[in-house]
């Protein structure tokens, strides 16, 4: 007979703004691990003005809410992260307060080392949950020059950086009971500050089951996409993603088969879009490239389910390596064969579901990939099919929530 897990009342101090939309919390935590009877105290700062508070959102969670200040000026801002600073120092009453069976900090270094110095004044456990290596990201800034960050900014990037890797790496992770991290490959560079692996478990990024099982909408329908083979991209179109290397892969696929659109679904700064638009047309293809601007969730995934390949470009960045990425994802839970570049989250997904290719960052390759599925009906189907049997085991959020209570339970037994 299965083991019931005991019931968990734990606290959780997290660098997400309340309220959060952010689906890794509310669906792992607050429709996942909340809705198994477990309790959980969130500790945020708010997102808009207001005073420190204490919210009950039901039965089994509660808010511990930090101050913030209203005006973005420079004062302010500064006003802000010493109300930050001071909310964070609350731990210790609130930890002291409370019987709680374990302390979870997420990426939240400063708030990680007073989490860890009460959880063991108070002797439970202390866990670190990391969903980006934030000290790595203020070191690449420092040294970035294809940005225009002043000398002022990148001295300060580089002594934030310095200073939250050492207490990060010297200070929390070490004595941490356990650490949840992003993916496979965050585990391994987390392993590479001396970090044991075995005191590591990879949470990636998922989709809602429910979500998909409640989405009733059809396949888009329209005119422009009648008779034609359909790639799209759904996401930011924001310059710096690089997305415009997607219509020079269009203008290779169209060489040999003219009757392809490339659906562009998401929006960006007028700029951005206009710098899209124009390299479309001096590559000659405008009238094969659709831009929908921003439009709601289901109606992107209506475009999805219109598609014949969807594309998942992800601009190779030592920072971004460690990340997880939804969009892949959505796209297999939806019956689709994707497109993406070699990245190790991205590749680990298709190699492992069989519903896609994993290529170099070139709009050759991707052409070349896109040309295999589209010439090959059967072959995409099947990879669809795939897809979905992949997501609906390895990547909902039920699927990934359930493993996180066991796991939490396994600790705690231990």
């Amino acid at each position: 007979m299965k083991k019931i897990p005991k019931k968990m009342y734990f606290l959780y101090s997290t660098r997400e703004k309340y309220p959060t939309f952010r689906v890794d919390l509310t669906e792992l935590f607050s429709k996942g691990i909340v809705k198994k009877g477990h309790a959980i105290d969130w500790h945020m700062q708010r997102i808009e003005e207001g005073e420190a508070a204490v919210e009950v959102v039901n039965d089994n969670e509660r808010v511990f809410i930090g101050s913030k200040s209203a005006s973005s000026r420079l004062f302010s801002k500064v006003k802000n992260q010493l109300l930050g600073f001071f909310h964070d120092i609350r731990l210790f009453k609130i930890i002291k307060n409370n019987h709680y069976d374990f302390i979870q900090v997420r990426d939240k270094v400063f708030a990680g080392l007073i989490g860890r110095l009460a959880a063991k004044k108070s002797g439970v456990p202390f866990y670190y949950w990391m969903s980006f290596p934030y000290p790595e990201a203020d070191l690449y800034r420092a040294k970035d020059f294809s940005t225009h960050f002043s000398w002022f900014m990148r001295v300060f990037y580089w002594f934030r950086g310095k200073i939250s890797s050492f207490i990060l790496y010297k200070l929390v992770l070490p004595k941490a009971d356990f650490i949840f991290v992003q993916s496979d490959k965050m585990l391994q560079d987390v392993q590479k500050h001396g970090i044991s692996e075995h005191k590591m478990m990879p949470v990636p990024m998922g989709i809602s089951l429910s979500t998909l099982e409640n989405y009733t909408s059809e396949p888009v329908e329209e005119e422009r996409l009648l008779g034609k083979k359909v790639l799209i991209y759904l996401g930011t179109m924001v310059r710096i993603r690089r997305i415009d290397f997607l219509l020079d892969m269009l203008s290779e696929i169209l060489e040999s088969m003219p009757d392809t659109v490339l659906l562009l679904v998401g929006d960006a700064p007028s700029k951005d879009m206009a710098f899209l638009k124009k390299r479309a047309e001096q590559l000659g293809i405008l009238e094969n490239v659709i831009f929908t601007g921003f439009v709601p969730m289901e109606k992107g995934w209506s475009y999805i389910l219109r598609s014949d390949v969807c594309l998942s470009p992800f601009r190779p960045s030592p920072i971004l390596d460690s990340t997880s990425p939804t969009k892949v994802v959505e796209y297999l839970a939806l019956g689709k064969p994707v497109v993406a570049n070699t990245h190790p989250d991205q590749s680990k997904v298709l190699q492992e579901s069989g519903a896609g290719y994993a290529v170099e960052y070139t709009a050759r390759a991707f052409s070349e990939a896109c040309i295999k599925i589209l010439n090959d009906p059967k072959l995409g189907q099947a990879m669809g099919e795939n897809g979905i049997k992949y997501v609906r085991d390895c990547r909902t959020y039920e699927v990934l929530s359930q493993r996180l209570e066991l796991q939490y339970q396994s600790l705690l037994e231990k």
